[in-house]
């Protein structure tokens, strides 16, 4: 969200670039809290759908709680529309990646309102996801080697740091501490990444 906020002050043409990949890392942390199966190859909008559908919204204590639960559903999917606009926005040659450097492309108003849109709905949907369970359970150990491409990636640009007789690599403490952000900086990466090897081909 950070490198969002950036975006939208300084790169608002890079800020569906960032909102995409903040969704999809989004899926990617809530879905295991949830028992959801990573399916390869799901859309956009088929992921978010799903998080939707296995959250619970009901009030507790509120005499009308599941009529309230099935309400705010509604209204969650009804964004999940929104989303999959962002997700056709972003294909669209020269809003994300690709296009001439001729071409307009978004202004500071666009990225305020796209940021706004994702700021709301992913704080939503991180806090209700995590309000029905004891907490983020933590990622399988193998996931980090999972991307050694990415984590080689992060560690030439960001080094390691030496504390006493312990030298800590970059990739393994940001994979420690921030799993979240982890994730949403490597979906950033590879889309870049994806984006290059098609070109250069």
């Amino acid at each position: 969200m950070e490198a969002l906020e950036t975006a939208i002050a300084s790169e608002p043409h890079r800020c569906l670039e960032r909102v995409r990949a903040l969704f999809e890392a989004a899926f990617h942390s809530i879905a295991p809290q949830l028992g959801l199966e990573i399916i390869a190859g799901e859309s956009f909008q088929a992921q978010n759908r799903r998080i939707i559908h296995s959250l619970d919204f009901a009030l507790d204590g509120h005499p009308d709680s599941e009529r309230i639960a099935a309400v705010i559903q509604r209204l969650v999917g009804n964004v999940n529309g929104t989303i999959a606009a962002l997700g056709q926005l972003s294909n669209i040659r020269g809003l994300r990646h690709g296009g001439s450097l001729d071409w307009s492309t978004l202004h500071r108003h666009h990225a305020t309102m796209l940021g706004g849109l994702c700021d709301t709905l992913l704080t939503f949907m991180f806090e209700v996801a995590w309000s029905r369970v004891a907490g983020p359970t933590e990622l399988p150990a193998d996931r980090y080697v999972d991307h050694p491409e990415w984590n080689e990636n992060l560690d030439e640009e960001w080094g390691s740091i030496r504390i006493g007789e312990g030298e800590y690599w970059a990739s393994r403490v940001l994979f420690a501490l921030d799993t979240t952000q982890y994730e949403a900086l490597r979906v950033e990466w590879d889309a870049a990444a994806g984006v290059e090897g098609v070109e250069a081909a």
